[in-house]
């Protein structure tokens, strides 16, 4: 069996199976995972400047939300990763690229983290 005929079965690391994708769904790809790992610092940034407030929030709230923003940050980065190689793997593969789960579990995330930001609105002298 020939190397590419070995590649095109499945055996080796998965970014050599298949056939290299049109450059630019690659970069559209890669674009695309750029815009996670911005959301994802954002984040963090944001956690940083809620720990930084001053005192007109209980310290404890702070912290929640912080630690709450850390952790969003953290699943947008893992979340962008598995959708770049999923979707990498399968334009290698010529299979439908399929739909993601992430978009709805996102918008939940973020509905939390508005519900964060009003009791740090109430709670605020």
């Amino acid at each position: 069996m020939s190397e590419d005929e070995e590649d095109a079965s499945g055996s080796g690391p998965w970014w050599q199976r298949g056939e290299e994708p049109d450059y630019r769904a690659t970069m559209a790809n890669e674009r695309t995972l750029l815009a996670w790992s911005r959301t994802a610092l954002a984040f963090l940034a944001a956690s940083f400047a809620v720990v930084k407030l001053t005192d007109i929030t209980p310290r404890a709230l702070r912290l929640a939300l912080a630690g709450y923003l850390i952790a969003l940050a953290s699943g947008v980065t893992v979340t962008g990763y598995i959708q770049w190689r999923t979707r990498q793997d399968r334009m290698r593969r010529r299979q439908p690229l399929g739909r993601i789960v992430s978009p709805p579990a996102l918008s939940a995330a973020m509905l939390l983290l508005a519900g964060f930001v009003v009791a740090v609105i109430v709670f605020a002298p």
